[in-house]
């Protein structure tokens, strides 16, 4: 017994410690939550602030400011009130100036805090979200950023862990650590969340469709980033854990040229502090609730307001038409200095108006062109069903013209908003009797309706059949009654539309896959290719295997042998695919394929454009297998040219691709295709495409096999000339020559001359009947007098991306872009003799015209780029406004001499200064709101003593510029380039300046002198970013101004004599005070030189 004592109290002593130890190592049983009984009043603080993230630059922002009384319901369910709700604005430097109390936000959004919302909650998680009916989307939402800050998982085995978290910005990467104060009972939590990696981020976006990810480093290369951090204070209590303080932080920065500096920054900061806890208990509401659901930030149904500018949306009939007449009887001479935002303001007023009130205010305007002109705009740019609908109206009441109808539906389908709703209206459109009767205006509803069908399809999981099937019963029908021209149109929109489930409809016009296409044209073929290239970037895999047979089959026409390895390629294939190309490539007998298949891998061997690294190394282990001598062949034969850069600093690139594809038999190519592709902050977008095949006359020349190659210079140019002649024996529906535009990927229009078109064109100039119907229309007209103007507003672009913020608030970026064109003008005109009643040519061409032409054409471009927050109620953002006027006035007198064929046209020298090209740049902290219509706060990013240490540059032109540059091209008068004209900027002086440069080049034969002039004051002083020299004021002009000259100057005479008196050119000079005769001419050198090489006498005269 006395042995096995002290073991036994060993034993116990051990077990013990060990029990000891297990609960010491226990965490705190963290469970977040609100007592039942009690009730929970916080105070809560959140705002926003925009702008660059250095101090002493302007940011505007809002702040609210309220308590927060949380009591219970029932068991998880809490009833959450908004006690005293205050808005500050902030516009001004930062953090120099203070935030200002704003009544009327707080009026107007305080009301729907006057009801109480509730709230399910269990174990720090955030349930469904209850409020009052018909509660404004911005109240639920800023309800949403209070909750969210009480979001909060706790795992009880871990004190850091990851996971994917859902909150107000969606499902997002979330990193918790916990740090325990045993002694005081407490817990610290800090929680960041990844909002650049979310499975299911809450944004949205606007304009953005035809922009498309690149595959590569995508993660790297964003625009915008961002990240929040949330730290918590809990306490643990007899009823549970209780949160006593949340702070939070958020940031998202935008990056134009992805400069690691120069950024500007959205910044929001939430505070919520427990006040007191007070033992009683809630009671629900006597009110009718709904359910908003989760924490996820919800969009309105309708987007808000362009953040531009606030307008009431109540009655909006009056207020189109008061906008419509301020903006007609503004810009009757010259445009007003608002008018674009007065347009964009009637695009906003079109989006809210239904489909009635666009009837009635049509019905007052119809008979007055101009106001017709602005509506019509503005109603295609509103993109909305009623503005469709109003449309569809007008065409079937064959309400407009054939071009105001060829304008309106292109902008109206390409511009308007893709949704179940609008496509169907766009489908009868397009198939309504006006637009089937005319093929132009059928191709332009076809594409356009095609476009839409891409947008929505790309905002869906899966395409439904239906909005595709417009499309494919065109295509069956064209194939059924063997209609070329329905073949092509079906084509090219199945390419605008991208839908894998076209591909069977493709493969109907290509020989791989139906025999009977054999039979169909190259060009048509060539088209079926080409509809494959937006689809396989969804079915990649499914494209390369058709166009792989096509591009190793030598029976088919080379030029779709070649456009099919100018697709593969745009697939971004891999290396084994690469390597059976240049198998294929090494086996090929057609040299023009061999040719084309070579240079194409060559060219893109070389590019550096990010998406291109995979394809570049592979072409360049490809291109290892060809024969060298494939490199050596001429420009006779097809070739890929390449054309790029990449910054990587920037993370910017261009490239420029141009495919010549040339057939065996001519000396010129049978297709050029150019397009530019821009990268920016990893997305790609197809900028601009432009084709022309030229298969039609290609044929007429094949058929006469010329012997290029045996021939000299000439002689192929005369045989080329008279093969051409026989472009009347080709098929009727056989293009000739063919041209097709795409913008952003989207085929806009196309045009085919055929064997028809010419024949009506040589009719309408050969017989007499046509041409004399013609000329003497022109004559009349001329002799009656021209005079009108012309104005055509047109709506260039709208991009949005709006993502939520931890407030609840929204952030937006956004870029608006419109352009105006006007043209005024004046055509006096006079007929010596007189035309007679009985009208003949020959009576032209013994008359003598004179005309006074007074042509003011100009065009004014204005884009506003803005970073706010924008809501229904208020607008606090920074805006960069720049705008582009250009005026080319003209004025002259012209006088034709048919007879003699002598022409003098005369215009005076400058006698006053003419601003040809103005262009403003400005950045401003704007803030505005509902309640204070007209009023905006607007303070300049960068603050006015930015400019307290101004430093001037002097001009100080040397001689060469100011010499009579433009007159003459001789080697001692020819202008050199004028980089060393003005002193470079002063960007690495100190302080903040103010920089000036002007150049100008005097033209004294001219009577003038052209200047540029350049100031500007930007924010490099702080960084040298290219953001912040855009950052500030700038001002850029051309200008054309008076020039003092030894001899005044009255007019500035041209001439131009045609026929037996020899073709001469003569500028003119007549002067008020005569020279002496003996003086000799600065150009009797130049005159000897042309009197010899032309053999005629009088070529040039200089008369004073």
């Amino acid at each position: 017994m006395s042995s096995t004592a002290p073991f036994a109290v060993t034993m116990r002593g051990i077990v013990l410690a060990l029990a000891l130890t297990l609960v010491g190592s226990q965490k705190f049983d963290i469970d977040p939550g609100f007592s039942g009984r009690k009730s929970h009043l916080y105070s809560y603080e959140g705002w926003v602030l925009n702008g660059l993230q250095e101090k002493s630059l302007a940011k505007a922002g809002v702040r609210l400011s309220s308590k927060v009384e949380i009591s219970g319901l029932s068991e998880n369910t809490y009833l959450l009130k908004i006690r005293s709700p205050q808005f500050e604005e902030y516009n001004g430097i930062w953090p120099r100036d203070q935030f200002t109390r704003s009544s009327k936000i707080t009026q107007m959004v305080s009301s729907c805090f006057t009801r109480p919302f509730k709230f399910e909650y269990n174990s720090g998680r955030i349930g469904n979200i209850y409020g009052p009916e018909d509660c404004p989307d911005m109240c639920i939402n800023i309800v949403r950023g209070i909750l969210n800050m009480m979001q909060i998982t706790i795992k009880k085995s871990q004190n850091v862990y990851e996971l994917q978290e859902a909150g107000i910005g969606g499902v997002c990467h979330t990193r918790y650590i916990i740090q325990e104060d045993r002694k005081n009972s407490r817990v610290s939590v800090t929680k960041t969340v990844d909002q650049n990696n979310c499975q299911e981020k809450v944004m949205k976006s606007v304009g953005m469709a035809y922009i498309y990810p690149c595959p590569v480093d995508m993660m790297k290369g964003r625009l915008v980033k961002g990240t929040a951090a949330f730290s918590y204070k809990l306490k643990q209590s007899e009823s549970g854990t209780l949160i006593t303080e949340v702070v939070s932080q958020q940031v998202y920065q935008i990056s134009p040229l992805s400069e690691p500096t120069g950024v500007a920054v959205m910044e929001a900061r939430q505070q919520l502090t427990l006040l007191e806890v007070r033992s009683e208990r809630g009671s629900a509401p006597d009110i009718s609730m709904q359910n908003y659901g989760s924490l996820r930030y919800q969009f309105p149904s309708v987007l808000p307001q362009m953040p531009l500018q606030l307008i009431k949306t109540k009655n909006p009939e009056q207020r189109i038409v008061e906008t419509l007449q301020h903006i007609v009887q503004n810009n009757q001479q010259d445009f007003h200095h608002d008018v674009p935002y007065r347009f964009l303001e009637l695009v906003q007023l079109c989006r809210i108006a239904s489909a009635d009130t666009l009837e009635s205010i049509w019905r007052q305007f119809s008979d007055k062109p101009r106001y017709r002109r602005w509506l019509l705009s503005a109603v295609s740019a509103a993109g909305t069903t009623e503005a469709l609908k109003f449309i569809k109206s007008r065409i079937r009441n064959d309400d407009i013209n054939y071009l105001q109808t060829l304008l309106s539906v292109s902008f109206a389908l390409h511009l308007m908003k893709a949704d179940e709703d609008t496509v169907p209206i766009a489908a009868d459109l397009m198939t309504s009797s006006r637009i089937q009767k005319s093929p132009m205006l059928q191709q332009v509803a076809c594409l356009g309706y095609s476009s839409v069908v891409n947008r929505y399809c790309s905002q869906i999981p899966a395409c439904p059949k239906e909005v595709l099937q417009p499309i494919h019963d065109l295509a069956d029908e064209a194939i059924s009654r063997g209609r070329e021209d329905k073949m092509k149109l079906a084509l090219k929109c199945i390419g605008n539309m991208g839908e894998p489930a076209s591909i069977k409809r493709i493969l109907k016009f290509l020989p791989v896959s139906s025999p009977g296409a054999s039979d169909i044209p190259t060009h048509i073929q060539i088209d079926a290719i080409m509809a494959l290239r937006k689809i396989a970037r969804k079915d990649p895999k499914t494209v390369q295997g058709y166009l792989i047979q096509i591009l190793a089959d030598q029976s088919l026409p080379p030029e779709v042998r070649m456009m099919a390895c100018a697709v593969i390629f745009e697939t971004r294939p891999a290396l084994p695919l690469i390597t059976t190309i240049a198998n294929v490539a090494m086996k090929e007998s057609n040299l023009q394929v061999a040719s084309f298949v070579y240079s194409h891998m060559k060219a893109l061997s070389k590019s550096s454009l990010p998406y291109m690294y995979n394809i570049s190394s592979a072409c360049n282990i490809a291109l290892k297998l060809l024969a060298p001598k494939l490199d050596r062949m001429s420009y006779r034969y097809s070739k890929v040219m390449h054309i790029g850069g990449y910054a990587d600093n920037y993370k910017v690139g261009a490239a420029g691709e141009v495919f010549i594809m040339n057939s065996p038999g001519t000396m010129f190519p049978s297709a050029i295709i150019s397009k530019l592709m821009a990268y920016t902050a990893g997305s790609v977008a197809d900028l601009v495409e432009v084709g022309i095949r030229v298969e039609g006359l290609t044929d007429v020349i094949m058929k006469r096999n010329i012997p290029f190659a045996e021939y000299p210079t000439y002689k192929k140019i005369k045989e080329v000339g008279k093969a051409l002649l026989g472009w009347k024996e080709l098929p009727t529906e056989t293009p000739l020559i063919s041209a097709y535009l795409k913008l952003f990927g989207q085929e806009i229009a196309y045009i085919n001359i055929n064997k028809e078109v010419l024949h009506q064109a040589m009719k309408t100039v050969l017989e007499p009947a046509e041409r004399n119907a013609a000329m003497k229309r022109i004559a009349s007209q001329i002799r009656n007098g021209i005079a009108g103007q012309w104005t055509q507003p047109v709506w260039l672009g709208e991009l949005r991306y709006i993502v939520p913020t931890c407030t609840g608030l929204p952030l937006e970026y956004g870029s608006y872009t419109t352009a105006l064109a006007r043209a005024a003008v004046n055509v006096d005109g006079k007929m010596t003799p007189p035309l007679t009643g009985d009208f003949r040519p020959s009576q032209l061409l013994e008359s003598t015209m004179q005309i006074r032409p007074d042509i003011n054409p100009s065009l004014y471009v204005q884009t506003v780029a803005t970073m706010g927050v924008n809501t229904e109620y208020f607008q606090h953002a920074v805006e960069i406004r720049g705008k582009v006027l250009t005026r080319m006035p003209m004025k002259f007198d012209a006088k034709i001499d048919m007879k003699l064929k002598n022409i003098k046209i005369e215009t005076n020298p400058c006698h006053e200064e003419n601003e040809i090209v103005v262009g403003r740049h400005k950045a401003f902290a704007v803030s505005r709101n509902i309640g204070e219509l007209g009023v905006e706060k607007r303070t300049s990013v960068l603050p006015g003593d930015a400019s307290s240490n101004i430093v001037e540059e002097p001009f100080k032109p040397p001689e060469r510029v100011s010499s009579e540059g433009f007159t003459m091209q001789g080697a001692d008068s020819m202008p050199r380039k004028h980089a060393d004209s003005s002193q470079e900027d002063l960007r690495h002086s100190t302080g903040r300046k103010t920089h000036k440069r002007d150049i100008c080049i005097k033209l004294h034969h001219l009577g003038c002198q052209l200047c540029f002039s350049r100031r500007s004051q930007d924010a490099s002083f702080l960084k040298n970013t290219y953001l912040h020299r855009l950052i500030g004021e700038h001002e850029a002009k051309i200008v054309v101004m008076p020039v003092q000259t030894d001899a005044d100057i009255d007019k500035i005479q041209l001439e131009i004599q045609a026929g037996s008196r020899a073709a001469s050119k003569i500028i003119h000079v007549v002067n008020s005070e005569s020279e002496e005769e003996d003086e000799s001419s600065p150009y009797e050198d130049i005159q000897a030189k042309l009197k010899k090489i032309l053999g005629i006498e009088n070529v040039f005269k200089v008369r004073d």
